[in-house]
């Protein structure tokens, strides 16, 4: 169940414009970097050149996995210490490796610990010449409303969502790490750092609200679960899901992801995917903030059973086990959503079969 949300109060405005909002917060940025020298480059270099400077870049590094990651690392650490003459850079290095999603985890604690809000970037996130002033300026103006958890870069909703949209942002309900930041105290609050590595409040991904966009994370979380795996960004955006918190993310991408297809990358090193930066403008300076905190797909457009087995469909590999389905069936009564969530169940039970006989055979 997700928590109760509050209601904003009539005294309680929202800021309609970043151009307007001043002072602005001054965040540090904690950028993760590991073995990817040639992606680090054209980040720093994006960072030389941001229409203001970021304060401080507080760098982590993660540990070896084995000598051969050695000379990259070093390779990293070289241009950080070089980029010094920009802006004042501290550099932490793991002595061990403790793996991406670890790494992030206590990361973005210790900074929060530190300091009262951060800007989180990766070693493959090119940031335009807007990133930190237009970040920056988010979280001050997002910074008395509780409900928002996070404020983004990065732009990835559905398409037929375009056509509704008037600002150069909206309410979300995922979280979009490309590029993003929040506030020490709400990154503090989820406790993720003591969290299992598979943390999920919904229990099981069939339990976690169906919109317009949270059918991807359903879709992710299934993946994660079946493969036994860990993202720390979707145990994020299901924990702040789980209180009814949302995310600010733009109408058109201000970052830009060059890592996918790289051999290190930790997903899509087979190649880039058409969506990763479909709605990236390099002009994007967005101004016009969402009149609501409401996003447009939100409880007015929950999918019905039948849209969300319609969307398990298109996603090849998933399928129901028998909890899956009962929790399913408890939460759509009409009979052509039922009908649909059995049909989709029976459909599978020979493709269950033959993982099974696969499994035995290994």
């Amino acid at each position: 169940m997700l928590a109760q949300s509050t209601p904003l109060s009539r005294e309680s405005r929202l800021p309609r414009s970043l151009n307007a909002i001043g002072p602005v917060a001054t965040p540090p940025i904690v950028l993760v970097a590991f073995t990817r020298p040639e992606l680090l480059q054209p980040v720093l270099d994006a960072l030389a050149h941001q229409s203001v400077l970021p304060t401080e870049l507080v760098a982590f590094l993660d540990g070896p996995r084995t000598d051969q990651d050695v000379p990259k690392i070093n390779a990293c650490v070289v241009l950080l210490e070089t980029f010094r003459t920009i802006l004042p850079v501290r550099i932490i290095q793991r002595p061990q490796n403790l793996g991406c999603d670890r790494n992030v985890l206590l990361a973005l604690t210790e900074v929060a610990s530190q300091y009262p809000s951060f800007v989180y970037l990766e070693d493959d996130v090119v940031p335009n010449p807007c990133f930190y002033d237009r970040i920056s300026r988010l979280l001050t103006a997002y910074q008395p409303h509780k409900q928002v958890f996070s404020v983004s870069a990065y732009a990835n909703y559905p398409d037929e969502l375009e056509a509704d949209l008037t600002e150069d942002f909206m309410a979300s309900n995922r979280v979009f790490a490309l590029g993003f930041g929040t506030w020490s105290d709400r990154w503090l609050a989820l406790n993720l750092v003591e969290m299992p590595s598979d943390y999920n409040p919904f229990q099981n991904f069939a339990n976690i609200p169906a919109n317009l966009q949270t059918k991807y994370t359903i879709v992710n979380q299934f993946f994660i679960e079946k493969n036994h795996k860990v993202d720390w960004v979707i145990a994020l955006t299901l924990a702040a899901l789980a209180k009814n918190l949302i995310h600010i993310i733009p109408k058109k991408s201000f970052v830009k992801n060059i890592g996918c297809g790289h051999p290190d990358a930790k997903t899509y090193r087979d190649g880039v995917p058409d969506w990763i930066n479909q709605r990236h403008s390099l002009d994007a300076v967005p101004d016009s903030l969402p009149e609501t905190l409401e996003p447009l797909y939100g409880k007015s457009r929950s999918l019905s059973g039948m849209e969300l087995i319609e969307h398990f469909r298109r996603s090849d590999g998933l399928w129901l086990n028998r909890s899956a389905l009962k929790i399913l069936l408890s939460q759509y009564a009409s009979l052509d959503d039922r009908r649909a969530i059995c049909g989709f169940f029976l459909e599978q039970i020979p493709v269950m079969v033959r993982r099974r006989k696969m499994k035995r055979k290994t």
